[in-house]
């Protein structure tokens, strides 16, 4: 079963970093509402995810599905280098926002073990580097990481939810969908819910409903982070102005875009 649309799997790499850990700490039981994966690269470290305790060592892969309550654990004596990346904005066939298909945390990801780690490597390499477009070349890595999870838990039935959607989800889903297509390959045109909804044969209201109930945000809201995010990448083009960026992701109006940048950002474009 493929879980994904390429055409709109997206996924936002919220942080990746790699932490030494040496000093002795108690657990810090949390949790999150997106998606986290942790890695073990070196050492060792106790982990207790849902009340349950594992011993990890350098090669364990834990991914937390969205309110999974995990902590660790550093003992005296022990150290460990591990790799930790947050993940939202991530849509698979048939399951709720940002959740994986994995009953377990703790993965076991057979022949692609090694692959996996190898990925892993390269992200820490890129952190560590910050090499011409590292932010880019991690994202690329994290999603190849997705993918063998995805590939793994194919093999591994055990570990894998099984996905039945009623014909009326799957109707809202791939509305949804279309409408994130749509918004990513026409951010820089006028877009209005009316138009939308008109061209997706559905009333704005339940388009606005169904949209925001999947994403957190409603689709003008969503357009808006789409053309903000470009806008952030393409003002770091010391050659355009601010109001030519503008108009590139969809705004007549400089002022109205530097409104909302700084509202978004905190900062102006032109100070960014």
């Amino acid at each position: 079963m493929n879980y994904t649309n390429s055409r709109t799997f997206n996924p936002e790499i919220l942080y990746a970093f790699d932490p030494w850990n040496e000093e002795t700490h108690p657990y810090n039981c949390h949790h999150h509402e997106f998606l986290e994966i942790s890695i073990l690269l070196e050492g060792e470290s106790e982990y207790i995810v849902q009340g349950q305790q594992y011993h990890a060592t350098a090669g364990t892969v834990f991914l937390f599905n969205p309110r999974t309550e995990h902590g660790e654990q550093q003992k005296a004596g022990t150290y460990s280098h591990q790799l930790h990346i947050g993940i939202s904005n991530l849509y698979l066939e048939g399951l709720a926002r940002n959740v994986f298909p994995n009953k377990s945390a703790l993965l076991d990801l057979s022949h692609l073990h090694g692959a996996f780690l190898e990925k892993a490597w390269q992200i820490v390499h890129e952190l560590n580097h910050q090499e011409v477009e590292s932010a880019l070349q991690i994202k690329a890595l994290v999603i190849e990481l997705l993918v063998y999870v995805l590939r793994s838990l194919a093999v591994d039935q055990e570990n894998k939810i099984e996905t039945r959607l009623s014909k009326t989800e799957k109707r809202k889903r791939n509305l949804v969908n279309h409408t994130i297509y749509y918004l990513e390959t026409h951010h820089d045109e006028e877009i209005t819910l009316e138009q939308l909804a008109e061209m997706l044969y559905v009333t704005p209201t339940y388009l606005s409903k169904t949209f925001k109930a999947a994403t957190g945000v409603g689709p003008i809201n969503y357009l808006i982070q789409i053309r903000l995010n470009h806008a952030k990448e393409l003002l770091k083009n010391d050659s355009l102005s601010v109001k030519e960026v503008a108009k590139t992701v969809g705004y007549e109006d400089a002022y109205h875009f530097s409104k909302l940048f700084k509202k978004y950002y905190g900062k102006s474009p032109s100070q960014f």
